[in-house]
């Protein structure tokens, strides 16, 4: 088998949900899977299907691939009448289908799910080799654990695994925001670009059917370089320009996301008026804004504030974990996507702290709920020709709203 690696080692990411015999949603690996390949990502591995008789009991157990759809049959028929097939394993069947985890290992996938860490497992066979060489090779991995096994879980892992709750909410926190920028740019349609504009404090990507903005990174900031390609960026795809989101230069960054803003917050879009920081107005407990907005203390009894250069009675970057793990909620700068920092705040927030990303700059992608943000407040602009000229004249945020519309999106909205 031909494993290829990055130039750069990739951390092992490798978790274990953990389950009982009273864990009612057995099917959450497999749900789980199935949304992340309607997402766009690369899922492999196995996931495991009771059939059922018409009368509801159990007929066998089938391991599903999850790539492929093919599915066989893991389980002999009972030997006596009523006997549970689940208790007969066909093991020349099993290691039969275990090969959908290898070949989700060749090809490199963006995660893969095996379902179960079951006997065989523990006494180091099934699924027990090519879980621990998938680790090993940088791509995460999810285990289904009967918590009864726990202990020779982490005996076979030495420790290195994450244990999660059998919940959707835990394996999203898992996966993690390090993974949202991937997945807007791999949502972006390869459409002509109408227009590119770069200027002192915004930069405009616009498209036929929505035009996005970011802020300009300050000219001398760490990384900046000159833009490859300059001369020619309207000729190039939305896509394209997206893709230059995972750069490590800022200038090219702010372009990425003007650019996956221009696919997303589409002229058409539907959405609530609501500003965004009014979101989680009236809220009681700890309210962190990350970012410096105006009129904060009249929607808000108490709120701190996490600024790059705090002003007096604000806080540092460095205290972002230690406010926002207590918060009830977190209103964050749709720039943190352009600095980087996203991920890092939403790792940060604590298990029930409400998010609400606000700013011009904001992508209005409904995916971006499952990452742990609740709300999504942008522009919709109206007026590309407008906006163009007063990003080129070095235009305010206040001027930019007037150009367009606020929308709001909210999770299950």
């Amino acid at each position: 088998m031909t494993i290829s690696f990055d130039d750069r080692p990739r951390p092992v990411k490798l978790a274990a949900v953990l389950y009982t015999p009273e864990t009612s949603d057995r099917e959450l690996l497999a749900t789980f899977a199935a949304a992340m390949r309607s997402r766009g990502w690369q899922v492999g591995g196995l996931v495991q299907e009771i059939r059922r008789n018409a009368d509801g009991s159990r007929a066998g157990v089938d391991a599903v691939d999850v790539a492929a759809g093919t599915r066989v049959t893991i389980t002999l028929p009972a030997p006596k009448p009523g006997e549970d097939p689940v208790c007969t394993l066909d093991h020349p069947a099993l290691i039969n289908a275990s090969g959908a985890v290898r070949r989700a290992i060749d090809a490199n996938a963006d995660l893969i799910v095996a379902e179960k860490f079951g006997e065989r497992e523990q006494e180091g066979g099934g699924l027990a080799d090519d879980i621990l060489t998938a680790a090993a090779a940088g791509i995460p991995v999810l285990v289904s654990v009967p918590a009864a096994a726990l202990e020779s879980w982490l005996g076979f892992t030495g420790d290195m695994t994450e244990l999660l709750p059998s919940n959707t909410a835990a394996l999203w926190r898992w996966w993690g925001g390090g993974n949202l920028l991937e997945e807007l740019i791999r949502g972006v349609e390869a459409r002509p670009v109408n227009r590119v504009v770069i200027g002192l404090n915004w930069t405009l990507v616009e498209s036929d059917t929505g035009a996005g903005i970011a802020h300009s990174p300050v000219k001398g900031s760490a990384g900046c370089r000159p833009i490859a390609g300059a001369g020619d960026l309207q000729n190039q795809s939305l896509r394209a320009l997206a893709e230059r989101a995972r750069s490590w230069n800022p200038f090219d960054v702010a372009l990425g996301i003007a650019a996956i803003n221009a696919n997303y917050n589409r002229y058409d879009l539907a959405g609530s008026d609501l500003n965004g920081l009014d979101t989680f107005a009236g809220t009681d407990g700890a309210v962190t804004a990350v970012g410096r907005f105006p009129a904060l203390e009249s929607r808000f009894e108490a709120v701190d504030v996490i600024e790059l250069i705090p002003r007096d009675e604000e806080y540092p970057e460095i205290a972002t974990e230690r406010l926002l793990a207590r918060s009830e909620a977190a209103v964050v700068t749709a720039s943190s996507l352009v600095n980087g920092s996203l991920p890092r705040i939403l790792g940060a927030r604590g298990p029930s702290t409400r998010v609400a990303l606000v700013g011009p700059g904001t992508p209005l992608a409904p995916a971006l709920h499952a990452y742990g943000i609740e709300s999504l407040s942008g522009i919709v602009f109206e007026d590309p020709p407008a906006v163009a000229k007063l990003i080129t004249e070095g235009g305010s945020v206040s001027a930019l709203k007037k150009l367009g519309r606020q929308v709001t999106l909210t999770a299950n909205n």
